[in-house]
């Protein structure tokens, strides 16, 4: 089991001091710093926030929950580099970055007067301790693999930080942006000490996570005092705290059947944005009978996407065929017809496999959204021939259990990370894809000199993804936000992990 202490707690209370809990508007109805009736103008104001993606722990550089990237990351911690919402990658903590001829040899040079919560200056000493715990065996980071192209890391002085190269990396800026820098011996499990426009205060699991101001932040100040992310199990709950004035903003609606009492009310605005947010079916590619091309094949096959498409988002969303999401420049709309429903060919291709008779699991986690995938999916396989037992769990067990321990047959997720289709060339991911070629193809990626040949051999990679199937990629859901009038500042898109919350404001009534 994965050690998580002592930061993951049922009540974190977190500063250089004892920091009183902010009172939020879910205890109060709507008075004193939260949603609903407090004064004064932009700048004056706490954010409350609705979401249902809840961080299952707080350790900074680890995959598997996309929570505490979208609440914590460049709100409290930021790196080198950033994504954001456009989904360009900035600089953020380095200042500037020159790289040598041959591509080897990357020196950054950090911004003057970077200084963490406690108030001591950030290093380029800081940056490598950060950048060598998230490439170590032990990190946890689902990005580590691709990181681990460094193969020496030096602060040459306070403000410049050398990183050498084992081969040329043309992703190396976008991989920095998951690495957040605490200071020097900062593990995972001890600090919250980072260096952006927000302190922690609070984290009462299963409830609320609140954010306070830095005041003494080194770039252009937060537009608010602070903002709590409420979590809510489903989206009706989440809804109706909106409707009751509690909330300032929905992050993500994932029903569209609760869209309507919110499209015709002026007091409401409603946001359709870009998104990178698929739903995955995926297989444990190191069991049987899932080691089998043919059986993978015949199950996407078998599975109707246009379906679970419309039994979800109705006529919002897109079907795809491969991981990159549409915003990605390695996209492609044909994927989606390589394994189009086709009952009949599904069932050929399992017959050729003998693969008769199949039972498997489908584990995923709870929700409403997620039991309308799996209903259709399990529906759709049985017409097959093929029983699919149901395994429902919390995220906490998925991490686990699937992520973690690679215990289980079929898994269905929904992934919000960029360029995670190359996450496909780490047979250690899990999914548990080995694939030569695909890994050949992401280490020539990553080698290539120019953005248009990264583009092609990786467009290259997703189409052999696409034909191997070993996952069935669904689709790609709508980025849909909710926000109360007067309340702006936020973006409309889901191109990051990080939900930046610095420029969100509410105009006072």
């Amino acid at each position: 089991m994965t050690d998580l202490s002592p930061v993951t707690r049922r009540t974190l209370l977190l500063g250089t001091g004892t920091v009183a809990a902010l009172t939020l508007a879910a205890c109060g109805g709507g008075s004193g710093s939260g949603a609903s009736d407090a004064g004064g103008g932009g700048g004056d104001e706490e954010i409350i926030i609705g979401s249902t993606n809840e961080p299952t722990g707080l350790q900074r550089n680890v995959g598997g929950s996309s929570g505490i990237s979208e609440t914590m990351s460049r709100n409290v911690y930021e790196g080198l580099t950033a994504i954001d919402d456009s989904g360009e990658v900035i600089d953020l903590l380095a200042e500037s970055v020159e790289v040598s001829e041959d591509g080897l040899t990357h020196t950054f040079t950090l911004r003057e007067g970077v200084t963490f919560h406690d108030g001591s200056p950030l290093t380029a000493q800081d940056a490598a301790w950060s950048i060598a715990e998230t490439i170590s065996e032990e990190s946890l980071s689902a990005r580590a693999s691709d990181l681990r192209v460094i193969n020496d890391i030096e602060a040459a002085d306070d403000r410049t930080l050398v990183l050498t190269l084992d081969h040329r990396s043309a992703s190396l800026r976008f991989f920095l942006a998951s690495v957040t820098i605490v200071r020097d011996g900062d593990t995972e499990n001890t600090s919250e000490n980072g260096t952006g426009p927000y302190r922690m205060q609070e984290w009462v699991q299963g409830d609320h996570l609140t954010l306070v101001r830095n005041d003494d932040y080194w770039g252009e100040p937060a537009l608010n005092t602070g903002v709590t992310f409420r979590f809510f199990a489903d989206e009706t709950a989440m809804n109706n705290a909106l409707r009751a004035g509690e909330l300032d903003l929905v992050i993500q609606q994932e029903s569209p059947d609760q869209l309507g009492q919110f499209e015709d009310d002026p007091t409401y605005t409603i946001t359709e944005g870009n998104s990178i947010r698929k739903w995955v079916w995926t297989f444990n590619n190191q069991m049987e009978p899932f080691t089998d091309v043919r059986v993978r094949q015949g199950l996407y096959k078998a599975i109707s996407r246009d379906a679970i498409l419309t039994a979800v988002w109705g006529d919002r969303g897109e079907v795809i065929g491969s991981m990159p999401p549409v915003p990605e420049p390695w996209y492609d709309d044909s994927f989606a017809q390589i394994h189009a429903y086709d009952p009949d060919a599904a069932t050929a291709l399992l017959e050729e496999a003998g693969a008769t008779d199949l039972s498997f699991a489908l584990t995923y986690v709870a929700g409403s959204t997620e039991e309308l995938i799996v209903q259709q999916i399990a529906s759709d396989l049985s017409a097959v021939g093929v029983t699919v037992e149901l395994d429902a769990i919390d995220d906490s067990t998925w991490y686990e259990r699937v992520y973690s321990e690679k215990n289980y047959e079929t898994t269905l997720m929904n992934h919000n990370n960029p360029r995670d289709v190359l996450w496909y060339a780490n047979p250690d991911f899990y999914w548990q894809y080995d694939s030569p070629e695909v890994q050949e193809l992401a280490v020539a990626a990553e080698e290539a000199e120019n953005e248009d040949a990264q583009t092609d051999l990786i467009h290259e990679l997703a189409e052999i993804l696409a034909e191997e199937a070993p996952s069935a990629w669904l689709f790609m859901s709508p980025q849909i936000r909710i926000a109360r009038e007067g309340v702006t500042g936020f973006s409309p898109d889901k191109n990051a992990e990080p939900f930046y919350v610095a420029s969100i404001v509410r105009e006072s009534a």
